[in-house]
């Protein structure tokens, strides 16, 4: 790896989050409490180089104040590297899915004619990548269809990686099978590996969109480096959250104290059958001692209970009484900012059972098994559709416009009577 530059890399910002509603503007300042954090680090580190691997907002639901607030922290990066380190600082970004498409991407909103130290990068890879004195920059930007996309230019990318003497460095905003953890359902043309990847060329490759921190990983020389989020982007996320430092060569990562932590906690019947009490003393029990534990330390905290097992009561109730307790603990407990409750607890009375898998794409994977050797092609329809959700749904609603819904509509029909003409 080339030596004597020092580089900044963070991604998956998510600057304008608001999820869950309930503490919407929570949430929308602990992203951007992260992103400054972030821009400190840089700043006391003295990099002459900032890399953002995509996701930088959240289009769906930012404001034109998270823009101006990015602009504002991008510009106390520059100021304050050049009053404290004598440097004139770059920053390069790519465009993530949750950024939006290319032809309605939000981070136009923070281009300025001015701000010549910022580089928006990946949409057109061979126009944009940046050649410098110290460094050479290649980045691809998210692609639903990522694998055929980087087939096609990888030759030229190791084409324009040949020259020696400086620090080769790619960015992408997609999964690599092999280095991340793939979620379950995700279609193949939608990652990349590891073999698609090797023999780049490139000295370091950022890979942005999973949002957990990846250790770095060695591919026959080429360094691989996922930062992860710089705060959770669900609450069942855990961290540790921060920024990745490449420094005269050595890579170290730097952690981000988050404004305020989230803590993800279990009770489990483990296959026995417990009454409603059981369910609800148990989770009041761990909610109480966790709102002591933060108050002591003078912290604030956001709790996620998980409830899974078996009772003879109904499962819904349990929610309900445990909601109303809860309540009662938080009047005194102001530390504790918010509780939110994932039952998965089943009735053994109800032949039918709750599924145990999760939701998104997963729980898309499953119930389109009936489908049979058509599942594929229906579970290209679901990842489309959560593209254009991601790019075009409406910010009030989060719902597709008739005429964007339906296409799908349409392809659904068809999928479906494919499958039954199967059977």
């Amino acid at each position: 790896m080339v030596e004597q530059v020092k580089i900044g890399i963070f991604a998956d910002t998510h600057i304008g989050r608001c999820i869950p509603k309930s503490i919407s503007e929570l949430r929308r300042h602990a992203y951007r409490h992260a992103f400054t954090q972030a821009v400190n680090v840089f700043i006391d580190e003295g990099v002459d180089y900032v890399v953002h691997a995509g996701d930088l907002f959240e289009k769906r639901s930012m404001t034109p104040e998270d823009s101006v607030f990015v602009k504002e922290e991008l510009q106390r990066l520059v100021d304050s590297a050049l009053e404290r380190h004598g440097k004139n600082v770059r920053v390069f970004m790519i465009r993530g899915n949750h950024d939006g498409a290319p032809g309605s991407n939000a981070l136009d909103y923070i281009k300025h004619p001015l701000a010549k130290y910022l580089k928006v990068v990946g949409d057109d890879a061979m126009e944009d990548d940046q050649d410098l004195e110290d460094i050479h920059l290649v980045g691809i930007a998210y692609h639903p269809y990522v694998a055929r996309v980087f087939g096609d230019l990888k030759q030229t990318i190791k084409g324009k990686f040949r020259s020696g003497g400086k620090l080769k460095l790619l960015m992408i905003h997609n999964f690599v099978e092999g280095y991340h953890q793939i979620p379950p359902g995700v279609p193949r043309h939608s990652f990349l590996t590891l073999g698609d990847l090797e023999g780049i060329g490139a000295d370091v490759i950022v890979a942005g969109h999973y949002h957990k921190r990846v250790e770095p990983m060695d591919l026959n020389g080429t360094t691989l480096l996922t930062p992860g989020a710089t705060e959770a982007v669900d609450l069942s996320d855990e961290g540790p959250y921060g920024v990745y430092i490449i420094d005269d060569g050595n890579i170290r990562f730097i952690e981000i104290k988050p404004l305020h932590e989230i803590r993800n906690i279990k009770l489990d019947s483990k296959g026995a059958v417990k009454p409603a009490s059981w369910f609800i003393d148990g989770a009041l029990l761990k909610a109480k001692d966790y709102a002591l534990d933060i108050q002591e330390r003078h912290a604030q905290g956001v709790l996620r209970i998980i409830l899974l097992g078996y009772t003879d009561n109904d499962p819904y109730k349990i929610e309900q009484s445990l909601a109303q307790e809860i309540q009662k603990l938080r009047e005194g407990s102001p530390s504790l900012l918010f509780v939110d409750f994932v039952n998965r607890v089943e009735d053994v009375r109800q032949p039918a059972s709750i599924p145990a898998f999760g939701g998104g794409i997963e729980f898309a994977s499953r119930i389109l098994e009936p489908f049979g050797s058509l599942a594929s092609e229906a579970m290209k329809i679901v990842d489309e559709t959560s593209t254009a959700l991601d790019e075009r749904a409406s910010q009030k609603t989060g719902l597709l416009t008739s005429s964007d819904r339906a296409p799908f509509v349409t392809r659904w029909i068809e999928a479906i009577e494919k499958a039954e003409g199967k059977t």
